[in-house]
């Protein structure tokens, strides 16, 4: 069988009035419309299944049943195929289309005998097994029940198209003269073997298919988003690796060499055969590697050239969602499917036409136009990037391009060039950094302005450039606020504003009704951030007003070396009984500031050990600070070893706090302005008061919290390099030096004789003053006396006439005034157990006066055997 529109006729004749016409000028009158109707079909409309002849399973009175519904399709020989009802040769030659589908619940082998549709229904030329759909009432009819795995068949809708043979009146003269075309769709089943053969004679289907495939691989590709915090921020190098590790770590860089080269290999015939386009690949790695594989040493702007990788990814999404919408195939050969479209399998998968538009049904060319703008534009953003600094301040209008056309703007870490214009946009006069003077686009009202660009602004003095902003938004009337952080005086500034306001991120510029953040170092403008807000300054409150601080410390509830050894916990072998905790459990259970509650009900802190590893004592108060952000400011003095907490002077509070980390039944410690209690009990003899009354007031407290909260603060001061190992390591060293070990002052003293003498003088003064008491009581020297980390007069001295800086001492009291700022000698700490609680005041009496020279813990006898801090610590009985 040959196709109609293998050999097309592009002429026909005029006949005159009474003409006796030949078969030849009547065939060739109708070859040359059919040929144009065909044609017109296949390149103005397209080939395929345009909707439709979907199939489907049903059940009838006697079994399964096959249902394919009406619909729209052309084969590439320009057949029109649409359902009609099925009749016989011999009934008259007129169909009815008006069915919505067609139903059968037999089948017959299917013998192509008559239109041999070669190669399509052959292999080696053996037809292949063919099964056709049929009625009840045909030959050779049999139940669909009794072709095994039916339903599993791919389904084909077949124009059998072929010449019905010559009768007897052929060749004489017979009123029937004429070769009648014969035309039946027929609907057919074919195994998957078999179908594989007709889709790899398939040029279009095969491409659809590898363009599906190729489209599942083009995904969009997103960025690693950059988070700024205080720890991250606050140099030149932190931010540079910042953004470059978000680069690498993301891969995005590769994955677009990737989109790339598969679009080029993918999709050439789209391409423009131009030199850059056949070389994309090559120029890319080319300027990936100059661009982003080989930093120097020095600040390389990598907040810049995260916005250019953000540009190029934007290009490539753009151009993915313009190739994956490019469904045009022009000129489609005949020899795909000429006389058969394919249907698919009853569950939904197998092979399936689509519908394969012309280029007349939609915008062929502009597409085309659109999709090599794109690819010229990933070669001019590569090539027009560069840094340069110092280029003079400018401000943009910027917007979507949706609302204007002459948005996007071109930003100014882009060097000018006709390329990079020509293919950023649509529009032919497009706003750039490098507009030339007297056409300033901040002088006249743009639709769409949602942000702005900010440039040239890099190397330039920070201060007049924070002014020079300044200027600008006054005199053009901007809607952005403004804010300059220099590295070298202003860390802690803006260490606050990115703890409070954690999504600043970069864009190279700011959004309208934003916040724009100018950073530098030394004066010099190196980068800048943006908020999509804009800041408000909560401590302007409650006005210009001052308020008297006070600010009082207390011991914390918890010893350092109870809280040292939890979070060591993380790293060492696991409790043997009980659950191994995780986190340092603080329990609030009360607080108010005079007398207004601040919390209704028992609130628990979780405070991870790996905080407390890093940052010990400084880990809570961060995390109370944060809880508790209108309330007291809470600190703690890692050179005394003291919590601290700040109020207002006249302010009167009451907070309550027990350390519920291995047991729910620990003591409550409650601190108020007049000292620390224990159980209701007093805890310790010196105690902080107060004066009169005063009303709580919150906006104070936000002022507080601004003004006095401490940022990222931990006691090695930011540096955690090993430190505090060698801090453990040098105790060690102590405990077997020979300077320390027999009877030479033991590290581990086993009475007061072991003490050296400086500190035993004083022991031996409150040793009297409590045996002239007569109270019954029992006396513990703890603290660092006890566990190998004191430091005394007498080797301060000898370290302060060392000029030996390898020696143990020198290096532990070096160590020692750098880890915890103390030079001077460790104080005693004594705790006195009474025997019984009526002799407290006594005791505070007797004791009163060495207060300044030892600290002194009071502990009472037990009740209902509740656990005391005595017998949970290191101490030695005096």
């Amino acid at each position: 069988m040959s196709n109609k529109l293998s050999s097309v006729t592009y002429q026909y004749r005029n006949y005159k009035a009474d003409q006796v016409l030949t078969h030849t000028q009547l065939n060739e009158t109708i070859a040359y419309f059919e040929d144009q109707n065909r044609l017109t079909r296949v390149a103005l409309t397209g080939v395929g299944i345009i909707h439709g002849l979907t199939i489907s399973k049903g059940v009838s009175e006697t079994g399964d049943e096959f249902i394919v519904s009406q619909g729209v399709g052309i084969t590439t020989d320009g057949d029109l195929i649409v359902l009609h009802k099925q009749l016989s040769e011999e009934q008259p030659k007129e169909n009815t289309i008006s069915i919505d589908k067609l139903s059968f619940t037999h089948f017959r082998v299917f013998i192509d005998d008559k239109a041999k549709y070669s190669p399509y229904f052959y292999a080696d030329e053996e037809q292949i097994p063919i099964w056709e759909f049929c009625n009840e009432e045909d030959v050779d009819a049999q139940p669909l029940s009794a072709l095994e795995n039916w339903e599993d068949m791919n389904v084909l809708a077949y124009l059998e198209s072929y010449p019905k043979g010559e009768d007897i009146c052929g060749d004489i003269n017979c009123d029937n003269q004429g070769i009648e075309q014969i035309s039946k769709l027929r609907f057919l089943m074919l195994e998957d073997a078999s179908i594989q053969g007709l889709v790899n004679q398939d040029e279009i289907l095969s491409k659809d298919l590898a363009n599906k495939e190729l489209f599942g691989e083009l995904a969009p590709i997103h960025l690693m988003k950059v988070v700024h915090n205080g720890e991250n921020s606050t140099d030149l190098s932190q931010i540079d690796k910042l953004y470059r590790e978000a680069l690498e770590n993301g891969n995005t860089i590769e994955e677009l060499g990737k989109g790339l080269q598969a679009i080029v290999e993918g999709f050439g015939s789209i391409l423009e055969p131009a030199e850059d386009t056949i070389n994309l690949i090559e120029i890319y790695n080319e300027r990936i590697e100059a661009l982003f594989n080989n930093p120097s040493e020095d600040y390389n702007f990598f907040q810049y050239r995260y916005q250019l990788a953000k540009d190029l990814i934007g290009t490539f999404n753009e151009l993915v969602k313009e190739i994956k919408e490019f469904d045009f195939w022009p000129n489609p050969k005949i020899t795909p499917f000429p006389k058969h479209l394919q249907l698919g399998k009853l569950d939904g998968t197998g092979f399936r036409h689509d519908f394969y538009k012309s280029p007349a049904l939609g915008s062929f060319e502009q597409r085309k136009i659109e999709i090599n703008s794109l690819i010229k534009k990933v070669i001019a953003l590569l090539r027009s990037f560069e840094i340069k600094t110092d280029q003079g301040l400018r401000i943009i209008p910027n917007g979507k391009r949706k609302h204007n056309a002459i948005f996007p703007s071109i930003p100014f870490y882009y060097v000018n060039n006709e390329e990079l214009i020509s293919n950023w946009g649509s529009a032919s006069e497009l706003i750039s950094f490098y507009y030339g003077m007297g056409n300033n686009p901040l002088l006249l009202e743009f639709d769409g302005v949602d942000s702005y660009l900010i440039g040239g602004h890099l190397g330039t003095e920070g201060e007049n450039t924070f002014q020079a902003i300044n200027s600008m938004i006054s005199q053009f009337g901007l809607e952005f606020k403004v804010y300059h952080f220099d590295l070298s005086v202003n860390q802690k500034e803006l260490k606050k504003l990115l703890k409070d306001h954690p999504s600043c991120t970069t864009s190279g510029g700011v959004p309208k009704a934003g916040t724009y953040i100018l950073l530098s170092q030394d004066n010099k403008v190196f980068a800048d951030l943006s908020l999509s807000y804009r800041v408000v300054d909560e401590s302007g409150l409650i006005g210009a007003g001052h308020i008297k601080v006070a600010s009082c410390s207390y011991p914390w509830i918890s010893s350092l070396k109870y809280l040292n050894n939890l979070s060591r916990s993380i790293k060492g072998s696991v409790r043997r009984f009980g659950i191994q905790p995780k986190s340092y459990r603080l329990a609030v259970n009360s607080y108010t500031i005079n007398e207004t509650p601040i919390i209704t009900g028992a609130v628990t802190l979780e405070i991870p050990f790996e905080q407390i590893y890093k940052r010990r004592m400084h880990a809570i108060t961060e995390a109370l600070n944060e809880r508790f952000p209108k309330g007291l400011v809470f600190d703690f003095d890692e050179s005394l070893k003291r919590f601290v907490i700040t109020r207002p002077f006249d302010d009167e509070f009451k907070v309550s706090f027990s350390d519920n980390t291995l047991s729910i039944n620990s003591p409550s410690y409650t601190y108020t302005q007049d000292g620390m209690v224990k159980s209701d009990r007093t805890y310790r003899i010196d105690s902080i008061r107060c004066e009169e009354l005063k009303k709580y007031r919150e906006s104070t407290y936000v002022q507080l919290q601004n003004e006095f909260a401490p940022i990222e603060k931990d006691d090695d001061y930011g540096a955690f390099t090993g430190k505090w190992k060698q801090w453990y390591d040098l105790i060690d060293d102590l405990m077997t030096d020979s300077r320390f070990t027999g009877e030479n002052n033991p590290r581990i003293p086993e009475s007061i004789e072991d003490l050296p003498n400086s500190v035993s003088r004083i022991i031996s003064r409150v040793q009297r003053s409590l045996e002239a008491s007569q109270i019954p009581h029992d006396l513990y020297l703890t603290g660092d006396w006890v566990n190998g980390s004191w430091a005394s007069i007498e080797m301060i001295n000898e370290y302060k006439n060392s000029t030996n800086t390898n020696d143990t001492i020198f290096r532990f009291l070096n160590l020692r005034s750098s880890l915890h700022k103390k030079d001077q000698a460790s104080k005693a700490s004594l705790v006195v157990v009474l025997a019984r609680e009526i002799d407290r005041e006594r005791m505070i009496t007797t004791l009163s006066p060495f207060t300044e020279l030892v600290d002194v813990y009071i502990e009472v006898p037990a009740v209902r055997n509740q656990p005391r801090t005595i017998d949970t610590i290191t101490k030695l009985k005096l």
